[in-house]
């Protein structure tokens, strides 16, 4: 009995349209799930004609699978004119509601009413389908039936008007939906898009179909067609009503071309060989076929999409696979990534994506409280329409004026919202689909650790780099006070051990500030300055770092044995030096109290390719497997309180000196470390007969005062432009004891009245100043002044920073500076009075009032 009324519907239309009919009751009830989750009610208001239009789709659907079944046959013509005046009626109904769900959509009054020729026409187009319908003759006449899907409809003279209304209502429908897209509003323009597609491909099937096929030529085979295209006008249009975030039209053709390329692998080869098989063959060819499929579908899938991109976006890669290839990028640098990704989400070039602190953006943060959270200004625009919250207007207030299109959440280890990544509107103008906002959270919440950790360090640089330079300053209050001491020993004519403690002092300070460049070059990560490599004699140096290491006492000092005898030269940066012998001495004396018979051995050797000097202590020693890790970032052995930065920072200067260091050791008898220096082809006695006795720079024949006895400085001028009044007045010292002439400025535009009213020969330019800081008056000095020397006096050693200086300036000096520095400054770009005259004719001429004022606006 069962099997016998399923027969009756077991026909290829009549199943497609019941499935499509099912397919549209879960959709609305889907619909009205997801309507309720938003708030909004489904039942009543705008939306309650759109779930009207859904059922009346639904009957309708399902009023024409009846022509499909074996029912048709056994009811007969007369239920089947009954059925076919019931499809008419639910057609109207459907395209009438969604006349008015349009209507709704598009009005501008409270609660959305339609207007009165709306309402009018409604009436009068309704009660009219109705009676054609429902009174007999008017449309659907007869039913001539030969089998299921093999019927005549016969129509009456109401038919043709009764389809032109339906027709006419489709129009103004499409018409509303197309008024959508006036206006700013990009959401809405997309949201009728969709809607405006989805009435497109129902209106097409049912003009040639209904219109042309069935009335004219009287063919009913395609008369399932329609209904079974209808579910793409309710699930277009229901799914703009419902979202507010889109996938792109290429994406889904990209999708929809991967699943049939795939799907046409595995189906083609079963259809050709389908013929030749028998039902055994089947049995067993399916199941291998199955297996197969499960063991190659996610290699099958990969070359179709590959194939599906290639044809769509033009290569192999689509822009989500571009977005999730950032995940590499990020591992080396979250900068960089970013500039890529701005690239693929076609933002303008000088637009950026920023990470801003959560903390710092409350407004932001308390509305993303989940993981996949995302802020879309169309989408606050869109529900500030749908709700009066004081927080969404001030969100979009506040993205509006930041011009922040769009906002997504980090989160750290404890899954605490930490930062937000905000990006700007795109450069054509389009929304963010919903595939790259899906790519970009999923991105995102694998790089979360990349970028907290890189921000991290960031912040530490940025700590360790303003300590650094803060510290410039008491350090040259500190020379200015020694060099005013010096001053008034040498006018006393007091001891020459006063004086020689001062120079000390002075040796101290400028070792010091080299310790600040070498902590900027670190945090910046800057390559190092090999012009500041000297030769030097390692016995001199070695002597010094001894002669200044702070030994705990004079016994512990005893306990370190040099041999200098066999001295050679090396190209070398002094200080640097002075830190990996400073290191291994702290490193052994740390266990003199423990090991009472500790003690250093320090002995140099020449050879033929290679000069060493060899550290050997004789204390606890290293154990073996130790030793090979010695050299590691962040590692320490059996001692507390230090970094592990020591050793692996001292491996990085031998490299800058293109040597190499080495640690050899037996546990519990000694460590070595041999220190391999390359060959120099210079005698020892020539640079030993050069050593200088100035403490600033003691290893070069250049002092101050010969040079001052080679040149005549009081007819030079020094502008010395700096808003710090102690680095002014120290270089002002400086310049004085050489006989220049000086005069002052503390920020870049006086440094250009300065130029304009006196006669300048060189002037030494700080670069971050207030008013106008030192790239802009650099910048509109050599406008004017092409051949005036400036030279950079700043503490900046950043790459970028460091980069604009040699770009933009003459030279840079690091502050606090020194005499002898300054003079070979002067010396350098300061020719003699003749040639100077005739290379700077220009700057000697006062400028005239306006060209000053012309000069600084520039």
């Amino acid at each position: 009995m069962l099997s016998d009324i399923l027969s009756l519907f077991n026909y290829p239309m009549s199943l497609l349209l019941f499935g499509t009919a099912i397919v549209v009751m879960g959709w609305i009830i889907y619909f009205i799930h997801c309507l309720q989750a938003q708030g909004g009610k489904a039942l009543t208001g705008i939306y309650s004609s759109y779930v009207a239009y859904s059922f009346s789709i639904m009957l309708w659907i399902i009023c024409n699978a009846y022509f499909h079944t074996g029912l048709l046959v056994e009811l007969g013509s007369g239920f089947a004119i009954g059925v076919a005046k019931a499809a008419n009626i639910f057609s109207y109904m459907a395209f009438a509601f969604a006349f008015l769900f349009s209507c709704r959509l598009t009005s501008k009054s409270p609660n959305n009413k339609i207007k009165i020729w709306q309402k009018v026409l409604l009436v009068m187009a309704s009660t009219y389908a109705l009676y054609v319908n429902i009174v007999s003759g008017y449309t659907v006449q007869g039913v001539s039936i030969v089998g299921p899907s093999d019927f005549v409809i016969h129509f009456g003279g109401a038919t043709t008007l009764f389809f032109s209304i339906v027709i006419l209502l489709t129009c103004l429908t499409l018409i509303n939906l197309l008024g959508l897209s006036r206006g700013n509003d990009r959401l809405k323009k997309l949201k009728s898009t969709y809607m405006v597609i989805g009435i497109i491909i129902f209106m097409l099937s049912t003009a040639i179909i209904h219109t042309v096929v069935t009335v004219v030529f009287n063919d009913f085979s395609l008369s399932w067609l329609p209904p079974a295209l209808s579910i793409s006008e309710l699930l277009l249009m229901g799914y703009a009503v419902l979202c507010t975030r889109f996938y792109s039209w290429r994406y889904l053709l990209h999708l929809s071309t991967s699943f049939m390329v795939t799907s046409a692998l595995y189906i083609a080869p079963i259809i050709l060989i389908h013929d030749w098989l028998s039902f055994t063959h089947h049995l067993i060819i399916s199941s291998i076929w199955c297996v197969l499929c499960g063991l190659t579908w996610k290699h099958a899938w990969r070359f179709s999409r590959q194939i599906s991109s290639q044809i769509i976006y033009g290569e192999i890669h689509t822009p989500v696979d571009k977005i999730f290839a950032l995940v590499e990028d990020f591992q080396s640098s979250s900068q960089r990534a970013m500039e890529k990704l701005a690239k693929l989400l076609n933002l303008h070039q000088d637009q950026t994506i920023l990470v801003s602190d959560a903390h710092a953006n409350e407004l932001y943060s308390t509305y993303l409280n989940h993981d996949d959270s995302v802020l879309l200004l169309e989408e606050v625009e869109h529900h500030i329409s749908h709700s009066k919250s004081k927080q969404l207007r001030d969100i979009r207030e506040q993205m509006t004026q930041n011009n922040t299109a769009m906002i997504l959440p980090l989160y750290d280890s404890k899954n605490a919202l930490s930062h937000l990544i905000l990006s700007p509107q795109k450069e054509n103008g389009t929304l963010f689909s919903n595939e790259e906002i899906s790519a970009l959270q999923k991105m995102l919440k694998k790089v979360e650790s990349y970028i907290h950790c890189e921000r991290n360090v960031c912040q530490a640089q940025a700590m360790a780099k303003s300590i650094a330079h803060e510290m410039r300053n008491p350090l040259a209050q500190i020379q200015l006070h020694l060099e005013k001491l010096d001053s008034m020993v040498k006018a006393a004519s007091l001891s020459t051990t006063l004086s020689d403690e001062v120079d000390k002092g002075k040796e101290a300070i400028y070792r010091g500030s080299q310790l600040i460049d070498i902590i900027l070059r670190e945090t910046n990560q800057s390559a190092f300055n090999r012009e500041s490599l000297q030769h030097s004699s390692i016995a001199h140096l070695v002597d010094k770092v001894l002669d200044q290491y702070a030994f705990s006492s004079d016994s512990a000092s005893e306990r370190i044995h040099f041999d200098s005898s066999d001295d050679f030269e090396f190209k070398v940066n002094e200080t640097l030096f002075g830190f990996i012998l400073f290191n291994l001495l702290r490193n052994a004396v740390y266990y003199f109290d423990d090991y009472p018979d500790s003690h250093i051995e320090i002995t140099l050797e020449q050879g033929k390719k290679h000069n060493l000097l060899k550290f050997k202590d004789f204390g606890p020693g290293i154990e073996p497997q130790i030793v090979q890790r010695v050299f590691d970032d962040f590692f320490t052995y059996q001692k507390r309180g230090g970094s592990g930065l020591g050793l692996a920072y001292c491996k990085r200067v031998m490299k800058t000196f293109s040597g190499n260091i080495k640690c050899h050791s037996v546990y519990g008898q000694h460590t070595e470390f041999v220190l391999r220096f390359p060959k120099v082809n210079k005698r020892v006695s020539s640079l030993k007969q050069k050593l200088a006795q100035s403490p600033i720079a003691p290893l070069t024949a250049e002092t101050p005062e010969n040079l001052m006895a080679k040149r005549n400085y009081r007819d030079i001028n020094v502008l010395v432009t700096d808003d710090n009044q102690t680095q002014r007045a120290l270089v002002r010292i400086y310049l004085e004891q050489l006989g220049a002439n000086v005069l002052e400025a503390q920020n870049g535009q006086e440094a250009i009245e300065a130029i304009g009213n006196h006669s300048i020969d060189i002037v030494l330019m700080d670069v971050q100043m207030p008013v106008m800081n030192g790239f802009e008056a650099t910048t509109a000095i050599k406008h004017y002044y092409p051949d005036l020397p400036i030279i950079a006096l700043s503490g900046e050693s950043g790459e970028q920073e460091v980069a604009l200086i040699t770009s933009i300036m003459d030279g840079r000096l690091v502050k606090p500076t020194t005499k002898l520095i300054l003079a070979q400054t002067i010396n350098k770009w300061v020719e003699d009075k003749t040639t100077r005259s005739q290379l700077h004719h220009n700057s000697k001429k006062k400028t005239t009032p306006h060209e000053a004022e012309t000069l600084c606006s520039h």
